[in-house]
């Protein structure tokens, strides 16, 4: 047959698809060799074999670029030959590697946009939706199929006509970032974010659209308010410690005038009646004073062992006050002491908090169980106590929801409406518990109640140190003492304390006049001090006894102990001190144990 030239080759076969004759083209594009009587297939395993009466279409991959193949049948009286098949390439070898390029391009970039963690989408210049990533689905609630080649709508309708300015904006091609706005998810709720848009070119100089990256700004927001929170409740907390320090030093002088009354052997019975009533409320008093130095965090934490059955007894009525007369309150403890090391002060905190919240659970009413057992902690608590008490805190409220539950310990978070909660309670609870060596879980389910779990590690029975124990804990001595005290009444009425209990007192205002009181000759046996003071504190003056007179006792005393490393050595057990107000018999036992102890650790003298 003629050979043509061109991009287009041409081959005839017979009835069993066997070569009649082919062009030069088909040869050059195919590379086939001209062999008469070969079956096509054979020498091309990529073309299909001959269909009698269906045409059959193919595209091959070739050095030379993409080739498509046509095999036609024809009319039989057109015999022998059967088929015509026509090959042409449809792209050169550079424009199919380039087309390959650009496939895996966009395979790349659908694969970034789609695994992105950030919203992605982008419109068309009639605002309809053409890609819309993964996190887009997450954020708004619509899937991909559900919104392509939709018109955008997360716009709220009252913000429609800023959107559209916008809009046009971008059209004209210039994009805009950090722009915030409400937006609406599919199911009508509230989202603001912050939008980031470029115009998208068409390749021609215009612009096909807009892509926008969209950052959820709820997190931020809640972050934000949480700081705002956080400095709130730090700046409440400042205030209430100031409050509970001036009020510790009145009832520090209340007090101490009521022990020195009740020390007078002429005291009518009625006088006494009413010094004791003055007390009472003094004590009272004083229990509300720690829980605004608790809140504040500017309580002392020490650890004491103790019973803590014996303390939820001695608890209970305290915690009735704080509950509902709908709620019954009941304990369940076991038969035996169960002793633990921990600030008690702290633990009636974990007892309020989980008590109060119990409560808030059960607004028609109800049970609170307190329960104590001894057994061991859960496998996951590292403790170097192998035994373990645990208290538990048990409910029959409306529980707590499954999705809630992993949050219920974190800082800040509540379920309660604003206003009614902190979001500070369990977290405070879980850090007392964990400072303590303990662990917490929590167990609860819907319309089935709550019970909160603490295991503290169990300790020995505490014994008493021969020598300097309870015997000695309410006697006096003749030792001279030296008492730094800015304060004029809390100076007065502990200095009359400390005589009425046999001791010699010198005085000092404060730590700069207590080292010229030492400077100029003056010698005593123990210095007791309070540590917020003007020109020298008690902190500083401590250092300075500790440098000269490492003989002498001290014991220092305030409302608050907000040095953090005085603070942890209190805690510690190495630094003697008494929290404000200090009573007769507070005063008396420290000083006692103190002055029989020179010599040994603080922390050797508690027994």
């Amino acid at each position: 047959m003629p050979h043509s030239s061109g991009e287009v080759g041409v081959c005839l076969l017979d009835a069993g698809g066997r070569i009649l004759d082919m062009d030069s083209a088909f040869r050059s594009l195919t590379r086939a060799a001209p062999l008469p009587g070969r079956r096509l297939a054979q020498l091309l395993d990529w073309i299909p074999d001959t269909q009698p009466k269906a045409e059959v279409s193919v595209r091959h991959e070739s050095i030379g670029g993409e080739l498509e193949v046509m095999i036609r049948p024809l009319s039989p009286h057109l015999a022998p030959v059967c088929f015509t098949v026509t090959v042409r390439r449809v792209r050169t070898r550079q424009e199919t590697l380039l087309t390959r390029q650009l496939q895996i391009a966009r395979q790349t970039f659908d694969a970034f946009v789609d695994s992105s963690p950030v919203t992605i989408l982008t419109l068309d210049p009639e605002m309809r939706v053409t890609m819309w990533n993964r996190a887009a689905e997450q954020m708004f609630g619509w899937t991909a199929d559900e919104i392509l080649g939709r018109p955008y709508p997360l716009v709220p309708t009252d913000e429609w006509k800023d959107f559209e300015k916008l809009y046009e904006r971008v059209l004209d091609g210039k994009g805009f970032t950090g722009v915030e706005a409400w937006r609406k998810r599919k199911d009508g709720s509230p989202i603001r974010l912050r939008m980031h848009t470029a115009p998208m070119a068409d390749g021609e100089g215009g612009v096909s659209g807009a892509m926008a990256i969209l950052e959820d700004l709820t997190e931020r927001d809640q972050l934000e308010n949480q700081v705002r929170h956080s400095q709130k409740m730090e700046a409440v907390g400042r205030l209430a410690g100031g409050i509970a320090h001036d009020f510790n030093n009145l009832l520090t002088v209340i007090m101490g005038m009521c022990d020195l009354m009740e020390l007078e052997d002429e005291l009518a019975e009625q006088a006494f009646e009413r010094v004791s009533e003055i007390r009472r409320v003094s004590d009272t008093a004083r229990e509300l004073v720690a829980q605004l130095m608790t809140f504040s965090r500017r309580q002392v934490m020490r650890g004491q062992i103790f019973d803590l059955n014996e303390h939820i007894r001695n608890s209970v009525r305290m915690l009735g006050r704080l509950i509902s007369e709908r709620i019954e309150l009941a304990l369940c403890l076991w038969e035996s002491p169960l002793w633990i090391k921990t600030d008690p002060n702290q633990l009636d905190q974990i007892l309020i908090n989980l008590v109060v919240n119990a409560s808030d659970a059960m607004p028609q009413g109800g049970r609170i169980e307190l329960r104590t057992s001894q057994g061991r902690a859960p496998e996951r608590l590292d403790s170097a106590s192998e035994h373990h008490v645990l208290l538990e805190v048990a409910d029959t409220g409306t529980g707590i929801p499954e999705d809630v539950l992993p949050h219920i310990f974190d800082p800040f978070f509540t379920t309660k409406k604003a206003g009614s909660g902190t979001g500070l309670g369990l977290a405070n609870v879980y850090g007392i518990v964990e400072q303590s060596k303990g662990h917490v879980t929590v167990d609860s389910a819907l319309g089935h109640g709550t019970c909160f779990c603490v295991f503290l590690p169990q300790q020995a029975a505490p014994r008493v140190v021969a020598g300097v124990g309870v015997g000695a804990a309410g006697e006096g001595g003749s030792e001279r003492v030296l008492l730094v005290e800015d304060n004029d009444a809390v100076r007065r009425s502990t200095a009359k304390l400390l005589e009425s209990m046999g001791y010699a007192v010198e005085v000092a205002r404060d730590g700069a006049e207590a080292v010229e009181a030492f400077e100029g000759g003056l010698r005593v046996d123990l210095v007791l001090s309070d540590l917020s003071m003007p020109r020298m504190t008690g902190a500083e003056l401590a250092d300075y006894v500790r440098e000269h007179y490492p003989e002498l006792a001290i014991v220092l005393m305030s409302g608050n102990l907000d040095v953090a490393d005085l603070k942890e050595e209190v805690e510690a057990g190495r630094m003697a001190f008494m929290q404000k107000p200090i009573s007769l018999r507070s005063l008396s036992k420290t000083l006692r144990v103190a002055l029989d102890g020179r010599g040994r650790q603080p922390s050797q003298l508690a027994g």
